[in-house]
């Protein structure tokens, strides 16, 4: 007989309770937007981190190459003249504009006095004076036009075969063909041999940038556009050439610094969010479960194709190309925006370039100082756009094009009033507008472009505006260089970038649209339709997909609370009192009553605890 003492438990052998383990079953979560898969494997974690590091890293190679020819490339030296009579004489520099060729034209020879200046140019070594002075301008036209073709051709490529395509492989190249220019004997071979290598930065430049955008979120995605900024690379670029003091040791030195990079370009993978939308959905899971591995971001989340089928649409996906960009109205007028806005900046950006040309008092110490005071602009542009809401893409967009038109207007100004464009308040001016430009406003650019521009077309977007870029460069080279050098006409050079500054502002108050906070589209149909369009199926979807996730979490809870019942009563113990299967009482004879589970609980199995998928077939019957 039982006792009838409220207080003393029944004393029963204790069972052994022996059962197979399994593995905790995985909720079924289906992924609606791929932000929602970010927030998964951590928007902005190790791997990410990484990346920036690297794109900043490369900047050091990649500025070295292409900018090289604005002012350590073309610094004239004075030179050394043997006249016919066998005397010798210095011809001072500034030869190249138009001085003092008089008297080197008499010379029987010439050569450059290399302790004249701080470092030996391809200008000393190739004597790209007077006749041959055009000779500098052309090389940055053919450099110029290698990036334009590749941006445009690495733009479809990428959009077509992965963000990937030749990443490696283009970057090692790179290296070495900017080891083999200094090999080279003559202004021409450089100009072919560098205008293959900026060829192969187009590529690379549309296809990381891109890769980029699409690796973080809408939170963190101005940090990787300030990755792409030069400031470290000017700096570390004026180092360089610091210390090697001539042309050919400077890009050998310039190619040792970038070595480590053809190891780190091995552990870029993949955009998973372009794989999605090409309907990949098994790599999107390898690249998705690699950045999610313990050795990156240690997300302790493994991804599925079933978890990802409901991302992506799937929709006719023809050969896009650049008409893409203008296929339906929306797009056409974000195009005619983007494309004016980058004209623009490639104007200013000249601008500036052909301004500080002609600072060669310390040309290494001015690439120095031109890295410096840019390195604040894009932390500040970071600071204000995270942890401000309201400063918004459109108000840094008008802001910045407000800022440099009362610059330049400036500019103007001192220029027609008889100033040379040389002069030292000028530069300053220029310099601070050009910090805006470079930063504030390419940032802008490529922010909007990112969220405007669905997946399958964004590569595309991205190569066609950077290609507008170089065309930009070209007209400055061939139209508003000469204009500087006019007289009576160099307010010219200053007037076209300060018109075109006002007609983007007129024009991007009516058409640029606000896209701080906004989502990225993934297919050409999400571009037909506005916001809410798109967010309502989405929207129900996720509906669902909770109150599914909701459901089994319930369910689980009951199931542990069941078998905590069980126990109970295989023990003899009395049940917990919070537990909602079981009703304990007293009977008629103040003994302590079993405990009950109610009818609708499934059936018990008093010989062992109940399994995982035990619990999982009876929960379809609560």
């Amino acid at each position: 007989m039982m006792s009838s003492s409220d207080d003393e438990e029944i004393a029963s052998p204790k069972r052994q309770v022996f059962a197979t383990k399994h593995k905790k079953r995985k909720d079924v979560v289906f992924y609606t937007h791929f932000e929602e898969v970010l927030q998964k494997i951590n928007p902005f974690g190790p791997y990410q981190i990484f990346c920036c590091i690297v794109i900043l890293y490369a900047s050091i190679e990649w500025a070295g190459n292409s900018s090289f020819m604005y002012l350590l490339g073309s610094l004239e030296p004075d030179w050394n003249c043997t006249y016919a009579n066998g005397t010798t004489g210095v011809v001072k520099a500034s030869t190249s504009e138009g001085k003092n060729c008089d008297d080197l034209k008499q010379c029987v020879s010439f050569k450059a006095i290399v302790d004249s200046v701080e470092f030996r140019s391809l200008v000393a070594d190739f004597k790209l004076v007077c006749d041959d002075s055009d000779k500098v301008k052309w090389i940055e036209v053919i450099q110029a036009g290698g990036s334009l073709i590749g941006s445009v051709i690495g733009g479809h490529l990428g959009d077509h075969l992965g963000r990937r395509t030749i990443f490696f492989s283009g970057q090692l190249t790179i290296i070495i063909t900017s080891m083999m220019c200094t090999a080279a004997r003559n202004w021409y071979a450089y100009a072919s041999i560098m205008g293959f290598n900026c060829f192969l930065y187009g590529i690379i430049e549309v296809t990381s940038l891109t890769m980029m955008m699409e690796y973080t979120s809408n939170k963190f995605r101005i940090i990787h556009t300030g990755a792409f900024q030069w400031p470290f690379a000017y700096m570390t670029i004026a180092l360089i050439a610091y210390l090697t003091k001539d042309w050919q040791n400077f890009f050998i030195w310039l190619n040792l610094v970038a070595c480590p990079l053809a190891i780190a370009f091995m552990l870029f993978l993949e955009s998973p969010r372009w794989l999605i939308a090409k309907n990949n959905l098994n790599k999107a899971c390898d690249v998705l479960n690699d950045i999610g591995h313990r050795r990156w971001n240690n997300a302790k989340v493994r991804f599925t194709t079933h978890d990802l089928s409901s991302i992506h649409k799937k929709e006719e996906q023809p050969f896009y190309n650049f008409f893409h960009l203008f296929s339906t109205m929306r797009l056409a007028k974000q195009s005619v925006m983007q494309i004016v806005s980058m004209l623009t900046y490639a104007m200013v950006s000249n601008t500036y370039l052909y301004t500080v040309q002609g600072m060669h008092d310390s040309t290494i110490m001015f690439t120095f100082l031109d890295g410096a005071f840019r390195l604040p602009t894009p932390f500040i542009i970071i600071f204000l756009d995270i942890y401000f809401p309201k400063f918004g893409r459109k108000l840094q967009f008008i802001l910045s094009l407000v800022i440099e038109l009362i610059l330049f207007g400036v500019v103007i100004g001192l220029v027609a009033t008889g100033t040379s464009y040389q002069d030292v308040s000028i530069t300053i001016i220029v310099i601070v507008a050009t910090m805006i430009n470079d930063c504030v406003f390419w940032m802008n650019i490529v922010q909007i472009t990112t969220q405007r521009y669905p997946t399958v077309i964004r590569c595309i977007a991205f190569g066609s505006l950077h290609g507008v870029k170089h065309i930009g460069a070209i007209i400055g080279f061939l139209v508003l260089r000469p204009l500087l050098d006019t007289d009576g006409r160099t307010w010219l050079a200053f007037a076209i970038p300060e018109a075109m500054l006002l007609g983007t502002l007129v024009l991007g108050i009516f058409l640029q649209p606000e896209t701080k906070g906004k989502a990225m589209m993934d297919q050409m149909v999400e571009s037909n339709y506005g916001k809410l369009e798109n967010e309502l199926p989405r929207a129900l979807m996720r509906l669902a997909a909770g109150h599914k996730v909701r459901q089994i979490e319930i369910r689980d809870q009951l199931r542990q609370k069941y078998a905590e019942a069980q126990d109970a009563e295989i023990r003899g113990k009395r049940a917990d009192k919070t537990n909602p299967f079981v009703f304990k009482g007293q009977g008629q004879n103040g003994q302590v009553n079993q405990a009950f589970i109610p009818e609708q609980a499934p059936p018990r199995r008093p010989e062992y605890r109940m399994r995982d998928d035990d619990s999982h077939r009876s929960s379809t019957h609560m």
